[in-house]
């Protein structure tokens, strides 16, 4: 049933999906799919929890490379995202914390094993979830864009945004890089600035 409605949604879209359209599918009356999921909600949660399983873990990091294991786990995530282009948005509203929660204790594990900072694991874990994710989303929704083109900004006029289509002229990262730089700076910020730049809730930047 999980896999078909996620089938179901790549071909008609989120807007059109429903309980009726599933039971279609499935050659079953509406009513059955109740005895499995109280509602429509049920089961997107469980559509939610599909597509993030698929994401592996990556091996156990050799001789502390702990920052390319990070990289490559958020790779894993947004190409699991990646695969269902049109199902991806149900993770914004249905994807219950509850299914990274192992993930994420492995992730902390491996963080300790490196002697990060406990006072960043969360600021780390939590940080890197959000980027996958917002970075993702975003890049699949330029991808369903009306614009001519997926660029990074597809709708960057020459005419009235100069500076953007300037710095988009000296970009020379792919979209794959592009991630990568993020994920990768992020790390390296959080840990440069570390628990004594944080400050009433505010990483504050020192004057150097």
């Amino acid at each position: 049933m999980i896999d078909t409605s996620i089938e179901l949604i790549e071909e008609i879209g989120m807007d059109k999906f429903s309980m009726p359209k599933v039971a279609r599918a499935l050659g079953v009356q509406t009513s059955s799919l109740y005895h499995y999921f109280a509602d429509r909600n049920a089961l997107m949660t469980e559509v939610a929890r599909k597509i993030m399983r698929e994401a592996p873990m990556p091996p156990m990091p050799q001789d502390d490379d702990w920052v390319e294991w990070f990289v490559e786990l958020s790779f894993n995530y947004r190409e699991a995202i990646r695969r269902y282009p049109n199902a991806a948005i149900v993770l914004v509203e249905f994807l219950p914390r509850d299914v990274l929660t192992g993930n994420y204790d492995w992730c902390a594990h491996i963080l300790a094993e490196s002697n990060i900072d406990p006072a960043l694991h969360v600021a780390l874990l939590d940080g890197l979830e959000k980027i996958s994710f917002a970075t993702v989303l975003s890049s699949l929704r330029r991808a369903t864009s009306s614009a001519s083109d997926t660029a990074v900004f597809p709708h960057a006029d020459a005419d009235r945004h100069p500076a953007l289509m300037r710095a988009l002229a000296a970009n020379s990262w792919s979209e794959d890089q592009l991630f990568e730089v993020t994920i990768r700076s992020f790390i390296t910020g959080l840990l440069h600035a570390g628990t004594d730049a944080v400050v009433a809730g505010a990483i504050t930047v020192a004057a150097s």
